[in-house]
């Protein structure tokens, strides 16, 4: 008796499943791209809670005719392709023929369908796979697909489902996606019985964005083209000051299909050049037109990736293409990128960063400037630990290991005292560390400490806003004019989700009308941000998959963006008595060594360290 036994199929339509269907928005995919390789000129999406109880996709495209519709539930059975030659010539979505059998296979679903021209349309009803009834009727010509109770047989596959809101903002990604790639197809989506969106046929890509993605991606972009003979590259790029603090806010389409390629988004943050900090990242909307012959569609079992024939050259357009853009638009100074910068390997680049913010070493060839205890500067406001500067430092010092240096950390038994001396580069304070062990009397130490005044004042007001909002005591400035914040779909969800948590943080938002808000007041610390940036940046920050659900995180997350955005920055000139209130705050935290990014705020470097650099025998 063997012990290889041939699988069934609705076992191999299953396990096929878990690579094509992963959640909601996989099978949204799946069928608005059949409804746009059937030629459909309007799709409307319906979805319930998270897309998982109950999904339905309607098209006016070419329909089925009932032999067609049945061969649709069969594996590998598709009218895209028929030999292995058109597999480096797809000019469609869809070609595998797995997409329906897969879907069927998880879920309970209902088909109706009516080809073009014919007198009656045909409803197939499957359960789990199984055929459970099929026969005529009248229906409007194209097809809907209807589907209830996704895994409601594969349990395990359910329970790694995220949260509804978190399912249901995948499906407005996906669909965001798919209507920027085809602005001439008229799309609509209701959700819970409520229109979302329902977006007018159009040959404006512009006009899409700004319904997608807000007027002020809109109001900013600036367009980008490069034509060549075997591929032509042609959308928009924003300008810097619309930059995002993740890749939400990056479409690629490579022949109509979104794709994810870390190697392209590195190549148009490329030309951006010393126009973004390291932790910032463009937005953009590119179509990537190729020889099908020149690009592999086949390499991703939900196809969100692909591979070029020749990676270095589509590198390089993309490059020129921004660069050349962003020269006419922005009048930036001539700047050009390296050869070298154009990588070698672009496997190291096919998985973003594990810190998009890492900064490379450099060597700094400016002097270093120190100001004296007495250095008085131009005169400004006082610091005032609460209040917020008007700008922002988006980048702090980074983790650096010194074996030279002792570690920031000192025991808590220990009473400490930092005295400024100096201020260095308008960055840094120069301390002197005075720390005693209980029961002596004298000062028993004596250490030479360097702080990150950022670093250093995001912890303080992160601990202050922290105790604040436990307390429900951060305090509101009310706006004289109301501010108008048009958000893009999905930031509308993360807003709409975290609105509690807004308040909290002393904003004060409501709805105005389809993704537009209404800021009426803000924290009063942050009176000197713009409203609409603040709250984007928050946005940005939040929209990240492992803070799904969990609020505590989301708390923290926002509650350091906001210690960040109000802290001192670098290049701020600080007079004694503002170093000196700086230093005495930060020591009486419990926390004082590391901000809430986790970088440090001080390095030490002992008396002993001190005397061995200078030759000397250290004794205490």
């Amino acid at each position: 008796m063997p012990t290889i036994k041939v699988l069934p199929e609705n076992l191999i339509n299953q396990i096929a499943a878990g690579e094509v269907v992963e959640r909601p928005a996989s099978v949204v995919k799946e069928l608005v791209e059949n409804s746009l390789d059937a030629g459909a000129q309007r799709i409307i999406v319906e979805a319930h809670g998270g897309g998982d109880t109950f999904l339905r996709v309607t098209d006016d495209g070419n329909g089925m005719d009932k032999d067609d519709a049945l061969l649709c539930f069969e594996r590998h059975a598709t009218s895209k392709i028929s030999t292995a030659d058109d597999l480096v010539n797809i000019h469609t979505l869809g070609f595998r023929g797995e997409a329906i059998a897969s879907i069927a296979s998880v879920s309970n679903m209902i088909v109706q369908t009516k080809k073009k021209g014919a007198m009656e349309g045909s409803l197939i009803v499957s359960e789990g796979g199984r055929m459970a009834k099929i026969k005529e009727l009248g229906c409007p010509e194209g097809t809907q697909i209807e589907v209830r109770d996704l895994f409601f047989n594969t349990p395990v596959r359910k329970k790694y489902l995220k949260s509804d809101a978190a399912e249901y903002r995948a499906i407005v990604d996906l669909l965001t996606g798919i209507a920027l790639a085809n602005p001439s197809v008229a799309m609509k989506l209701v959700h819970d019985d409520k229109i979302v969106f329902d977006l007018a046929a159009t040959e404006n890509v512009q006009v899409r964005i700004r319904d997608l993605m807000g007027r002020q991606v809109a109001d900013n972009l600036i367009p980008v083209f490069n034509g060549h003979a075997q591929m032509r590259l042609e959308g928009f790029i924003g300008k810097p000051d619309i930059a995002r603090a993740n890749r939400k806010a990056q479409h690629l389409f490579v022949n109509g299909r979104e794709v994810q390629s870390y190697v392209l988004s590195y190549a148009v943050k490329q030309a951006f050049h010393s126009l973004l900090p390291n932790n910032r990242h463009p937005v953009f909307v590119l179509f990537l037109d190729v020889d099908p012959k020149l690009v592999d569609v086949n390499v991703h079992p939900r196809k969100l990736e692909v591979r070029f024939s020749d990676e270095k050259s589509i590198f390089r357009i993309f490059v020129q293409a921004t660069k050349h853009a962003l020269e006419k638009h922005v009048l930036a100074p001539d700047f050009n990128v390296p050869a070298e910068e154009i990588p070698e390997d672009f496997s190291t680049l096919s998985q973003p960063r594990e810190r998009d913010h890492q900064t490379l070493k450099s060597v700094d060839v400016t002097p270093p400037v120190y100001e004296p205890a007495d250095y008085k500067p131009v005169k400004q406001e006082a610091l005032v630990l609460k209040d917020a500067p008007e700008e922002v430092l988006q980048e702090s010092l980074p983790q650096q290991e010194n074996e030279e240096s002792e570690p920031e950390a000192t025991l808590r038994d220990e009473a400490i005292e930092l005295i400024p001396l100096a201020q260095m580069n308008r960055s840094y304070i120069v301390c002197q560390q005075l720390s005693k062990s209980p029961g002596e009397g004298a000062h028993a130490n004596m250490d030479l400490v360097v702080l990150d005044q950022h670093a250093a004042h995001e912890r303080i007001l992160y601990t202050e806003l922290l105790d604040q909002f436990e307390k429900k005591e951060i305090s509101t400035q009310p706006l004289l004019m109301p501010v108008q914040l048009e958000l893009s779909l999905s930031d509308k969800s993360i807003l709409e989700e975290n609105l509690e948590l807004l308040k909290g943080l002393g904003f004060e938002i409501e709805p105005f009308g389809g993704n537009t808000f209404s800021v009426y007041g803000v924290p009063s610390s942050m009176v000197k941000e713009d409203p609409s940036s603040l709250i984007q940046g928050i946005l940005d920050d939040l929209n990240n998959q492992s803070l799904k659900g969990d609020f505590q995180a989301r708390k923290e997350k926002a509650l350091t963006y906001a210690a960040c955005r109000s802290a001192v920055k670098f290049g701020d000139p600080l007079e004694m008595a503002e170093m000196e209130a700086l230093c005495e705050k930060l020591m009486t935290l419990d926390l004082p060594y590391t901000c809430p990014h986790g970088r440090p705020t001080m390095v030490r470097l002992s008396a002993a360290e001190l005397e061995k650099r200078f030759g000397r025998d250290y004794k205490n």
